[in-house]
């Protein structure tokens, strides 16, 4: 009985968006591992919003920090799989177990639903740094490895591990700075204290485009709709620098599949709604909207890479 229940919160109706009866309705949580305030979540109540008006049900949102995430993932992966808890997780979802010993296995602890959006990074430099573009940061470090300090949220983060990648295909050594966030890694180099970091853009627009800071490439494919005067790290000969930060919903290992559909459904459908694009532009994230069988493959993959690069860079737990 209470399977059929849960169905029935997830379901709704035959279609998305078709009102499901109250008394079949059970509340839903979304977990997020970090402090509010943060783009994870943040769209974690975007998405509480628009699913609470899609399944006819009440969505909230619980802040559980601790372990760069994997204290809530810990937690999350050990309740039922039902669809009454769920999680907004971030791409360091991959990259932190690599490093740090974790109390499950990343790519079985949950079931992963649907990806949403993606941030990219990029290296920012001081305004008032005499770096004007990423070859004289390389021939700077070329000239004196291991002086040329840069900036990261942290041991294991995105931005550490876009470092490590930049150390490797420019074959250069830098100063790892590790900060406890990426708003204090970004204020160090605001401030002078560090030359530079690597931001994500969604982090970092705001001080790119007052000329706080200057960014030199991103890492991603293509270049951002929201900087569309930065250059890619391919268009400087480094098209192996590839760095986003993606965001996605999960759920607890073993959710069944008509289950999971369900709710990538209504998932899927907030994405092209007006209102949620609107907040993504505002936030400075683009979409992904990928479903399961995607976003599986995206962390097995990730998982395998990330192990590989702290094996490689002396970084293993």
């Amino acid at each position: 009985m209470k399977f059929a229940r849960i169905i029935a919160v997830v379901m709704g109706a035959a279609l998305i968006g078709q009102p499901a009866r109250a008394q079949d309705t059970q509340p839903i949580k979304i977990v997020v591992g970090f402090s509010a305030g943060g783009v994870t979540d943040v769209l974690a109540r975007v998405f509480a919003e628009d699913l609470r008006k899609r399944l006819n049900t009440t969505v909230i949102v619980e802040n559980k920090p601790g372990g760069s995430g994997t204290i809530a993932t810990a937690m999350v992966s050990k309740l039922p799989p039902d669809g009454t808890t769920l999680i907004m997780i971030p791409g360091t979802h991959t990259m932190v177990p690599s490093i740090q010993k974790v109390d499950f296995d990343t790519k079985t602890a949950l079931t992963y639903i649907s990806l949403i959006a993606t941030a990219p990074s990029m290296l920012t430099v001081n305004k008032d740094t005499k770096y004007t573009d990423v070859k004289s940061v390389i021939d700077d470090a070329r000239a004196h490895p291991g002086e040329i300090a840069y900036g990261s949220s942290g041991v294991g983060s995105t931005s550490h591990f876009m470092g490590i990648l930049f150390e490797r295909e420019a074959k250069v050594k830098l100063n790892h700075i590790p900060f406890k966030s990426s708003g204090e890694s970004l204020q160090a180099v605001m401030g002078g204290h560090v030359p530079m970091s690597f931001s994500a853009v969604n982090q970092a627009i705001g001080a790119v485009k007052s000329g706080d800071v200057r960014a030199l490439a991103i890492g991603s494919e293509k270049r951002s709709a929201y900087l569309p005067n930065v250059p890619t790290f391919a268009e400087v000969e480094l098209p192996k620098v590839l760095s986003e930060t993606w965001i996605g919903l999960a759920g607890p290992a073993g959710m069944p599949a008509d289950l999971v559909k369900k709710i990538n459904d209504a998932v899927m459908a907030g994405i092209q709604s007006p209102e949620i694009q609107k907040r993504f532009t505002e936030i400075g994230v683009d979409v992904i909207a990928e479903g399961p069988e995607k976003f599986t493959k995206t962390v097995a993959s990730e998982v395998d890479t990330y192990e590989s690069l702290a094996r490689a860079m002396n970084l293993t737990r």
